[in-house]
């Protein structure tokens, strides 16, 4: 695409837009090509907390990342923090779901009787 079509839509956007006083500075006008949405245009007011909200993030993955325990350990150390679950686990390798699911039934019913008792 060539410089003066985009200079074009530029000022036939800015004539048809300019005039409208009535928009809200909190909404967006999308730009399209071909039909596509392309860019947004978007209130300084927005943009700034966009960029406020951007910058936040960032700074919450660094936070977040300085406190992951994997970098703190080797691959084996991490992996051995799931080995005593994966031991329990294999207890129940022959358990099937649906009695899994009768036994926690069971213990809510269990529960919700007791609690009822209590209750009364």
């Amino acid at each position: 695409m060539c410089a003066n079509t985009s200079q074009d839509e530029i000022h036939e956007a800015r004539s048809r837009y300019a005039a409208n006083t009535i928009r809200s500075a909190d909404d967006l006008l999308i730009i399209e090509q071909s039909g596509r949405p392309t860019a947004v245009i978007i209130s300084l007011a927005e943009y700034r907390r966009f960029v406020a909200w951007r910058e936040e993030r960032a700074a919450r993955r660094v936070w977040v990342l300085e406190r992951d325990p994997r970098h703190l350990m080797t691959a084996n150390q991490w992996q051995a923090q799931f080995a005593a679950p994966d031991r329990i686990a294999a207890h129940f390798d022959d358990v099937t779901e649906e009695d899994l699911q009768a036994e926690l039934d069971e213990a809510l019913a269990a529960t919700r009787a007791a609690a009822s008792r209590k209750g009364s």
